[in-house]
């Protein structure tokens, strides 16, 4: 039992080790420090990394539900006219709120239901997976019943063979 959770230790060990090294030739290419996250490959994670990742990430999915903009998030990158440009990015928002709504209600609806589905499936697959552990656990159990069964059965055979064999040896046998 420790040898597989020791080969898995090594083995996730290893996994960082290269993660780290390509983390490091990334910073080498570009000659500077990462200022933000990247996106990782889901389809490269393992399964516990896959469990986490889920755990994680369908909250935020339900907080980004809806796609209104935000005033506090209206941000202007200039240094002298970015005041004045946020003020009145901020006023066209309010100009034009009703009319967003309009338009991304359907949006909301869909994001909605997208995330309500990814849920589901989500749910159905966990429910898949531990009826599969059943079936699995149930089919070792009947194989083990199996091997027992066959053990019987030839023991069986065999105590059958030596009683034909005890027959017909006392058949063979003259009678006085």
């Amino acid at each position: 039992m420790e040898k597989p959770i020791a080969e898995e230790i090594r083995r996730l060990k290893e996994e960082l080790d290269k993660k780290k090294g390509e983390i490091e030739d990334i910073k080498d290419l570009v000659n500077k420090e990462i200022d933000r996250p990247f996106p990782p490959r889901v389809e490269d994670f393992s399964e516990r990394e896959l469990e986490t990742y889920l755990a994680e990430y369908i909250p935020l999915i339900k907080n980004r539900i809806d796609s209104r903009p935000e005033k506090e998030l209206i941000t202007s990158h200039r240094k002298i006219l970015g005041k004045p440009i946020i003020f009145l990015k901020r006023i066209l928002l309010k100009t034009m709120i009703y009319y967003n709504d309009i338009f991304l209600a359907k949006q909301i609806q869909f994001n909605q239901q997208s995330v309500d589905l990814y849920q589901a499936v989500l749910l159905r697959v966990k429910r898949d997976k531990e009826r599969m552990k059943q079936i699995q656990e149930k089919i070792s159990a009947c194989e083990e019943n199996l091997t027992v069964l066959e053990a019987k059965l030839e023991a069986l055979h065999a105590s059958l063979k030596e009683l034909q064999n005890r027959t017909s040896g006392h058949k063979n046998e003259p009678t006085g």
